[in-house]
C-alpha cells in the first residue's frame, strides 16, 4: 500500500490573538491528527500565532461553495 494513500488532507487555521477571527492558512497531508499538528507547526508557524489548529478536510462542511 502506498504510504501517501493512507494520508488525509488537513485544513490549517490560525489566529493572531483571541479577539481575531481564525482564518485558513493552508493544508497539510498526514496519516493522523498528531502528525497533522506537527506538520502544521513546521509549515505555518512563521508568525506568532495565538492559536494554530487543524481539521480533517472531510469534517469541513461547505456552507457556500463556488458554482
Amino acid at each position: 500500500m502506498d504510504a501517501r494513500a493512507a494520508e488525509e488532507v488537513w485544513e490549517v487555521f490560525a489566529r493572531h490573538d483571541r479577539e481575531a477571527r481564525a482564518h485558513h492558512v493552508g493544508t497539510v497531508r498526514a496519516a493522523g491528527a498528531k502528525d497533522a499538528a506537527v506538520f502544521a507547526v513546521m509549515m505555518y508557524d512563521e508568525r506568532r500565532w495565538q492559536e494554530l489548529f487543524v481539521a480533517p478536510r472531510a469534517a469541513v462542511i461547505p456552507v457556500i461553495s463556488p458554482r
